[in-house]
């Protein structure tokens, strides 16, 4: 099949023939497509892309597209905030085409003239990110009964002050929970007492105000060999 064939409805009018010069030229230019992902930098802010719808001859036969470098990454960003999620070699996304030669303003990232005179080439990609990838195993989803942040592996949270608020119930379910640093009872509206269910131990000592659980003193016993009773409530 000749997919340039011109068809006589194709030149029956003007308008015929002017939408089928518009639809040949439109042919030849690039706006948007699907690209897999064939190498990152090691920012995670370029990647290499080859298109994977190929093109074609005249005649309808493949015609391999080649890779494309230093096709930049697009990030959820504002300021100095963002979201960081560097592609990985494999993923397959969307990449959209400039209008117009971005080199100078990739180089600069200041407004600049257009680096040539090409329009809607593949060398003015931007990778906007994943589409018909495999489904992921870490990841933050949001449903109508909630959010999930899921991870097989450590999730880090860093930050200066790090406040968790709960209108009826924080919950940390763990096999193990260890608290690294000082813990303590604020003066705030939730101020209240600890219970545990179950035995606690201290290496060292407990101490309840000023008075040592292991090394307090009793008042008013007489000196001897006999030890006290046991604790009374």
């Amino acid at each position: 099949m000749n997919l340039f064939t011109t068809r006589p409805q194709d030149t029956a009018t003007d308008a015929n023939s002017q939408q089928f010069l518009m639809h040949q030229f439109l042919m030849g230019k690039s706006f948007i497509t699907l690209a897999i992902v064939t190498s990152v930098n090691e920012s995670g802010e370029v990647v290499s892309v080859k298109p994977m719808v190929e093109g074609f001859t005249g005649g309808g036969d493949l015609i391999p597209n080649s890779v494309i470098h230093g096709v930049p990454v697009w990030r959820l960003q504002r300021g100095a905030s963002a979201v960081i999620m560097p592609p990985v070699e494999g993923d397959i996304g969307l990449i959209a085409i400039c209008d117009r030669d971005i080199t100078a303003v990739k180089k600069t990232k200041q407004s600049a003239l257009p680096g040539s005179n090409r329009t809607h080439s593949y060398s003015d990609a931007i990778y906007l990110g994943g589409v018909l990838n495999a489904e992921p195993s870490q990841y933050v989803k949001f449903a109508n009964d909630g959010i999930d942040i899921v991870s097989p592996l450590v999730v880090n949270v860093n930050g200066d002050i790090i406040s968790i608020n709960a209108e009826s119930r924080a919950e940390i379910n763990a096999p193990e929970i260890l608290l690294n640093g000082q813990v303590g009872q604020g003066e705030g509206s939730y101020g209240g007492t600890a219970h545990f269910k179950n035995k606690v131990t201290s290496d060292v000592d407990f101490q309840a105000g000023s008075i040592s659980l292991i090394g307090h003193r009793t008042s008013g016993v007489e000196p001897g060999t006999g030890t006290s009773g046991t604790p009374t409530p």
